[in-house]
């Protein structure tokens, strides 16, 4: 294989436009993601409590906050089925889309061609992928813990109403649930339209940096508070590096899923992983998550060569 192919192919076109051109080409995607969720979730708010069901109003005031989430999760779905279209043309290693084929379809072809792919190392790479999302989410959570020590009890930018009601909503469903939602749901609907749409739509005009940072930086964003913006931009850049070294989909979304599913699994567990909340240790998997994306970005087939 040559250099030229060993990253993920960019599908390069003429720089004619102007700068609100491209913006509202790379943002179009993204708009209508929001938009349509949003109505998307309204509507799915409005319909439950007044389902013709005997004690429905009470049993929604009782799991007001699990409920919350699977309708943020179902809401997420509809939305993303919009982009299936953009992302199986921006992701797809072709460009092309099969007309004759339905998005179903469509999506299953992908994830064949996406896995079968031949990449030297590439199975291994994958499980580093795991591996970093585990890691970095650590060394993450961490620092803003430590974060928030170090400001009590006065307070500190880090501090968020917004974010603490979303972790209340994210943390009150059953364990089965929130492994659906976070790390199943949640993490490819987010791929698709973070990674898949929005990263290569960047990519065609500008630079990998440019496309890794805007990508991050609208993923951190799209989370609507700071301590999350901080992880989900950090978490974004990681996830675009793997998506560009490793040439596969699947890349990103294991960080992804891995990060998400630890997260949330460990987050029962506060008093047996406070033992983690101590400067070593946030250097311990920093430096680890470091050096695993080192190995996937020295081991790519270009710099193999």
């Amino acid at each position: 294989m040559s250099v030229k192919n060993s990253k993920r192919q960019v599908k390069k076109i003429p720089k004619r436009t102007t700068l609100l051109q491209k913006l509202a080409y790379i943002l179009r995607p993204f708009v209508l993601y929001m938009l349509v969720k949003t109505v998307a979730m309204l509507l799915l708010a409005m319909a439950v409590p007044v389902l013709p069901i005997a004690g429905i109003t009470a049993w929604v005031a009782r799991n007001s906050y699990p409920l919350s989430a699977v309708v943020n999760g179902v809401a997420s779905l509809v939305a993303v089925s919009f982009l299936l279209k953009d992302f199986l043309i921006e992701a797809s290693t072709t460009g092309e889309v099969d007309i004759d084929k339905g998005s179903f379809g469509q999506m299953i072809a992908f994830v064949r061609a996406d896995l079968s792919e031949k990449r030297k190392y590439k199975a291994v790479r994958l499980m580093l992928c795991i591996f970093l999302g585990i890691t970095a989410s650590l060394a993450l959570n961490i620092m803003a813990e430590l974060a928030a020590q170090m400001s009590a009890p006065g307070g500190s930018l880090l501090d968020s109403g917004r974010y603490e009601a979303v972790e209340a909503i994210q943390y009150s469903v059953p364990v089965a649930a929130g492994i659906i939602l976070y790390g199943i749901i949640s993490p490819i609907v987010e791929e698709i339209v973070f990674r898949g749409v929005l990263y290569n739509r960047i990519r065609k005009f500008y630079s990998m940096a440019t496309a890794v940072g805007g990508s991050a930086l609208l993923f951190g964003m799209f989370h609507g508070n700071l301590p999350q913006f901080l992880y989900g931009t950090a978490m974004g850049a990681m996830m675009a590096v793997c998506y560009t070294y490793i040439g596969c989909f699947a890349a990103p979304l294991l960080v992804h899923m891995s990060a998400n599913l630890f997260t949330f699994l460990i987050s029962g567990a506060a008093a047996q992983t406070a033992v983690l909340i101590t400067p070593f240790w946030c250097v311990v998997f920093t430096v680890l998550s470091a050096a695993v994306l080192w190995c996937i970005v020295h081991f790519s087939e270009e710099n193999l060569r």
